[in-house]
């Protein structure tokens, strides 16, 4: 990591991981004022998704762990800790995966609203080892959610990348096509 690109790439993602904790942390405040415990707006889900679209897989996946870990130390508890990097993870992958792999077919609000309802199935795998099988029947009501927030995530980001597009400093530090790594390169290259 020598050149100026890859100084800037690393600040670019550290700031997207301080933004998508701050927002995750005013998101779990929010959430308090909701009688359903665990829903959450998914304001952190924002900066998940434009980095997503701007940043090869590796470097994805660096955004979504550190973030995790991060929030995880600051609200301090390990078990909410596993199940929201479990629901973290499915969505990560799911979305990564349309985005990339099937970017032409889906629209970014499908792609959003495809991880909302995975982050709500990663839960409910999590909290299934926690409290078992009746968890499952939460998923009746935690799809609409994940549905309704993939809609909001999904819109903000695509009103948010026409504003970063037309940013000279954003478009000098993103990947190009060229060199973004498709979840098929990485599968190829182990």
């Amino acid at each position: 990591m020598g050149n100026k690109k890859d100084v800037e790439k690393l600040i670019f993602i550290a700031l997207l991981v301080a933004l998508s904790v701050v927002l995750g942390i005013v998101d779990t405040f929010l959430s308090s004022f909701v009688s359903a415990q665990g829903v959450r707006i998914g304001l952190a889900n924002i900066v998940i998704l434009t980095g997503l679209y701007y940043l090869n897989f590796r470097e994805s996946l660096l955004l979504i762990i550190l973030k995790s870990l991060l929030t995880g130390l600051l609200l301090g508890n390990p078990m909410i800790f596993s199940i929201g990097f479990s629901g973290t993870l499915l969505s990560f992958l799911i979305m990564y995966g349309l985005l990339h792999c099937a970017k032409k077919m889906v629209s970014l609000t499908g792609v959003s609203i495809a991880g909302g309802i995975g982050h709500n199935i990663g839960q409910v795998i999590a909290l299934f080892f926690y409290w078992g099988i009746t968890v499952v029947f939460s998923l009746f009501w935690l799809i609409p959610i994940g549905i309704g927030t993939g809609i909001f995530v999904g819109s903000v980001v695509s009103v948010l990348r026409g504003y970063l597009n037309k940013g000279q400093v954003f478009k000098s530090i993103t990947q190009t096509e060229d060199n973004k790594i498709t979840l098929e390169q990485l599968i190829n290259e182990e």
